[in-house]
């Protein structure tokens, strides 16, 4: 009976781990960046240095910096879709990759290496100042970045220049009663290198974000959702329960890129990426190696796609 009560303890105890883990802010310890997570039940751990794994130094140039740290809500499963994705695409187009959470790896030095960041469903503020100062310095020199799902809601707000001149959009909310459906995506752009060996329209199943508007018009449309063909409500939490964008798909665009600056720096959002199956779909994958060329300037050496 004894080993039976320690058995049933531990059982339960672990359940309302599990269970019960509370949601956690980032938090600051004498001035360093923590990290905390609401699955992190040991408490914050001091971030380490970028490069504290000699994998860095094997990495091939040119490369792509897969980007994942979650200072709000963390999407586990695109992470891991996401990354092994990019990673597959790295190997296609002869790169070498490299992944972390880490912030630290954004100076000057380390940047160097890579000729796309792709921030894969990067949430909060994770970057701290001189941090996105040396990022900005080195997408000017003609670099591309990819942002995914989850690096286009809303908790980005504080980094002026993300938000402002890559994502060019505010997030809104999603669908909850169901949060992930099937919907119609239609191709605003098929002469767009991003779009190459996309058909007209395509069905995606996807937890389908709302913005508060379309980016501006220095913002190229790619993809649209047709929101007939889903349901844009939430009724479970938030203020806004009605998240149509308009009737048409030009009105709710999901993918879209831009071009900045002298030197034409690429970039490209795309609102798709939430689950790892997200990655089984040969629309998705087939957009997201799209995206990587485009923006390493494999493809498109003209920059016809920056234009409109």
């Amino acid at each position: 009976m004894k080993k039976l009560h320690t058995l049933s303890f531990a059982l339960t105890f672990s359940l309302l781990l599990g269970c019960a883990a509370p949601e956690t802010s980032p938090k600051k310890i004498d001035g360093a960046k923590v990290t905390a997570s609401a699955d992190a039940v040991s408490g914050p751990t001091l971030e380490a240095p970028a490069t504290s794994t000699r994998f860095f130094d094997t990495v091939n140039s040119p490369a792509i910096l897969i980007f994942t740290e979650t200072r709000d809500w963390r999407h586990e499963e695109g992470i891991v879709g996401g990354s092994l994705a990019i990673m597959k695409a790295a190997k296609e187009m002869g790169y070498g990759y490299f992944s972390t959470e880490h912030s630290a790896i954004f100076n000057a030095k380390e940047l160097e290496k890579f000729e796309i960041v792709v921030f894969n469903n990067m949430t909060g503020d994770a970057l701290t100042k001189p941090q996105e100062e040396a990022f900005e310095a080195w997408l000017a020199e003609g670099k591309g970045a990819v942002l995914i799902h989850g690096s286009g809601d809303s908790s980005h707000q504080d980094w002026g220049f993300y938000h402002n001149e890559m994502l060019g959009a505010t997030f809104v909310s999603h669908p909850a009663d169901p949060q992930f459906q099937d919907a119609r995506v239609e191709v605003l752009n098929r002469a767009h290198p991003v779009m190459a060996g996309i058909g007209q329209d395509f069905i995606a199943h996807e937890e389908w974000y709302t913005f508060a508007a379309p980016p501006s018009d220095d913002f190229i449309m790619l993809a649209g959702l047709d929101e007939s063909t889903y349901s844009p409500v939430n009724n479970v939490w938030g203020d806004v329960s009605d998240l149509r964008m308009g009737p048409e798909p030009e009105d709710h665009p999901v993918i879209w890129a831009r071009c900045l600056g002298e030197n034409q720096s690429r970039v490209v959002y795309t609102a798709m990426g939430h689950r790892h199956e997200t990655y089984d779909a040969r629309e998705a994958t087939l957009i997201l190696n799209n995206a990587l060329n485009w923006t390493a300037r494999k493809t498109d050496p003209e920059s016809q796609g920056c234009q409109k």
